[in-house]
């Protein structure tokens, strides 16, 4: 169990930023190995570190803010102010809508690290555990797991590659 949840959180804290794997087959993969107690644990790690993950994050994007023209940074993110911003990032972690318009919208605003892990966690939690409820209910075999792991990795890392022309 203590090796699995430590690939699991280095695992989950890459997923959870701008590196292109996809975490829910991650958490799918290693809960599924383990008992149904265990697969809260999975679930609340896999939350926390989302959250560290986007503190951690925007952090990087405020350095990176520096380097960007302003006429870019009106034309491509949004406009979210005050408290709007914090109840539209939980929302977009709660949902499965594409974080991407959250990370524009960090380098627009740059959100206090702490807050924004916070909004981060409680939107990532229940979506977790009713991904992998869901999973469960399948009943499909364990061994489908690693292969959907695979495929999702494989599949994000072909579409990287030849998106640039490689």
């Amino acid at each position: 169990m203590w090796l699995d949840l430590a690939i699991f959180l280095l695992l989950a804290m890459l997923c959870n930023t701008a590196v292109p794997i996809p975490f829910d087959p991650v958490l799918i993969y290693f809960a599924s190995r383990h008992t149904r107690m265990d697969e809260v644990v999975f679930a609340i790690a896999g939350s926390l570190c989302a959250g560290l993950s986007g503190a951690g994050e925007a952090k990087v994007l405020a350095i990176l803010n520096r380097n960007i023209p302003d006429k870019w940074m009106q034309t491509l993110s949004p406009h979210w102010s005050g408290q709007k911003f914090y109840a539209l990032t939980f929302l977009f972690a709660l949902l499965p809508l594409p974080f991407s318009v959250v990370r524009l919208a960090v380098l627009r605003r740059q959100p206090r690290m702490l807050p924004y892990g916070f909004a981060i966690m409680p939107g990532r939690l229940p979506r977790y555990v009713l991904t992998l409820v869901f999973w469960r209910g399948l009943g499909l075999p364990n061994w489908l797991n690693a292969g959907i792991l695979l495929a999702a990795i494989a599949l994000t890392s072909y579409r990287r590659v030849r998106g640039r022309g490689v």
